[in-house]
């Protein structure tokens, strides 16, 4: 199995979770263990998206090791269409470990479950991964 392969099957093990977790969380919003189950799926999820896509680049004969950098090359070559949610997400992520105001983390579990849940659906709908 490549390298490629089985990351987009750990992705898809951990989209299939976070699915569920945003579920629950949607189900009951004020629950601590929905909302730490949300918090934790997303990061899980979002940490194997960006590497899919870095593998996917590299066998294309594209060379990137950051985050930022991987996402900025999928934009540029067209496989994210929405580079900014993926920015977005990624500040999420290194926020949601380090953030202890509640006010703002329920803003990241409100996007998470929105606007980012729609975006790895979307990016789980590519050509990556059906291509």
């Amino acid at each position: 199995m490549s390298r490629l392969s089985e990351r987009i099957q750990n992705f898809n093990n951990a989209y299939s979770l976070f699915d569920e977790m945003c579920k629950n969380y949607l189900a009951d919003k004020q629950s601590n263990s929905n909302r730490l189950a949300l918090t934790q799926s997303f990061e899980i999820v979002f940490e194997l998206g960006w590497k899919v896509i870095k593998d996917y680049l590299k066998i294309k004969g594209v060379e990137v090791y950051t985050p930022k950098d991987v996402i900025k090359s999928a934009f540029s070559s067209e496989i994210i269409k929405n580079g900014q949610v993926w920015i977005d997400m990624l500040d999420s992520r290194n926020a949601s470990s380090h953030e202890y105001n509640q006010d703002k983390v329920d803003k990241i579990l409100e996007k998470i479950s929105s606007e980012y849940y729609s975006e790895l659906k979307i990016f789980r709908e590519s050509e990556i991964f059906n291509g």
